[in-house]
């Protein structure tokens, strides 16, 4: 078996090809079969670089689900960690997802159109949600696009008693009638009814989609879309354990991968994550940390994006975008800042300015690196906590690490 992964090796086409080889008789192996992940760029020689590095397993793993295809020490090591423990989904229920609206270029608004059809009509309030994405879900944060929903389930709305919703709806008419599944045209495809009462209760939420557990506390009673989960609970403490390391490898060892590195969040992975037992103690010593690393990337992100506008104060009128570099500015000294604004925005920073522009970019970019020490810092306390609720070896949380770095 060759996994290639991630690898591309079609040009211009994604792909997640494998190669399988089987023969049928005694294989005189001991039922042992051999594997080989290919992590960086397709080996010029296959069958030299599989006799070189393939690892054996026992066939007897590959059961009715999904197979994992590792070493003795991985699978010893991810038998430990769910041995004997309850999974999520037996402790807090199936995850939940969100709506799908089947054309979100109607039914997802910005803030300015919102407050226009409320000024139109009063009543369109009643309709229109605030909205999350997946993309809006970070590490430990969540960053707002100011979205809102138009809220209309199946069965459930007279369009015609909001003719701002309706006369802005009527726009897409054409689209939204030309959708797959069967409802008036106003209406969303997939609204979650059921699950909508649940999205004004507390809740820890992540993406369908990331390259790395980005897990988040929210209770902003927002509407989620469908590319975000997330469980109902007045329980914090599992913020900090689903963004551990342990918690990662878990899920990598069990979700598909997506080209980059990225892991597919999907609930029936989710589901499956073992959780430790833990004593009140130790669950509020762990919501304690989730609760300071979500504050100092809430306040870095305010900092980063506070600067970030400050900055576009110096381009052009027609530019109100920056670029990945300027995006980073805390990571440049002042001459790099200097050359990227130039080469940018096509001007220089003026000379009685820059004094102060320097002094401003130093001071928020000391505090950036000290607020990101400081996660950094709640997220190793977090890690040692969950290894130790694990009775993780030394030597074990050194392989879990090195395999979640891509390195075993």
């Amino acid at each position: 078996m060759i996994d290639f992964g991630d690898v591309q090796i079609f040009e211009g086409v994604t792909t997640y090809p494998a190669i399988l080889t089987l023969r049928k008789g005694d294989s005189g192996d001991g039922g042992q079969l051999r594997f080989l992940a290919v992590t960086d760029k397709a080996p010029e020689d296959i069958g030299r670089e599989f006799a070189r590095r393939s690892t054996s397993m026992p066939r007897a793993r590959l059961g009715k689900g999904s197979w994992q295809f590792e070493d003795d020490a991985l699978a010893a090591l991810r038998a430990k960690i769910t041995g004997g423990r309850k999974a999520l989904g037996e402790v807090y229920g199936a995850p939940l997802y969100g709506i799908k609206t089947g054309l979100n270029e109607a039914f997802v608004i910005d803030r300015a159109t919102r407050d226009r059809l409320v000024g139109a009509d009063p009543k369109s309030a009643d309709l229109l949600k605030p909205f999350l994405r997946g993309e809006n879900i970070k590490r430990w944060r969540i960053e707002s696009d100011d979205l809102f929903l138009i809220n209309t389930p199946r069965g459930q709305v007279d369009i015609e008693a909001y003719p701002a919703v309706r006369d802005w709806l009527l726009r897409s008419k054409d689209a939204l009638e030309k959708r797959a599944t069967k409802q008036g045209w106003w209406e969303l495809q997939q609204a979650q009814l059921a699950y909508q009462p649940f999205f004004s209760k507390r809740r820890f939420v992540w993406p369908d989609i990331s390259p790395e557990a980005r897990v988040a506390w929210d209770d902003s009673s927002s509407f989620l879309d469908c590319t975000a989960f997330f469980v109902a609970t007045d329980d914090e403490w599992p913020v900090a354990f689903l963004n551990s390391s342990l918690a990662w490898f878990f899920w990598r060892t069990l979700t598909p991968d997506v080209r980059g590195g990225f892991a597919r969040l999907k609930a029936q992975f989710v589901s499956q994550t073992p959780l430790p037992e833990l004593t009140p103690p130790v669950a509020a010593a762990l919501q304690t940390l989730a609760t300071e690393a979500t504050a100092h990337a809430t306040k870095r992100r305010h900092i980063i994006t506070e600067a970030g506008r400050r900055i576009l104060d110096l381009a052009p009128p027609d530019r109100r975008k920056l670029t990945r570099k300027l995006e980073a500015w805390h990571d440049l000294d002042f001459t790099a800042f200097r050359a990227e604004v130039k080469a940018t925005f096509k001007t220089e920073i003026p000379l009685r300015e820059r004094g102060e522009w320097e002094a401003y970019l130093s001071e928020n970019a000391a505090e950036v690196h000290r607020l990101s020490a400081e996660i950094a810092a709640a997220e190793r306390e977090i890690d040692a906590i969950v290894y130790r609720l694990f009775e993780l070896t030394p030597e074990e949380i050194a392989l879990l690490e090195s395999a979640i770095a891509g390195q075993h």
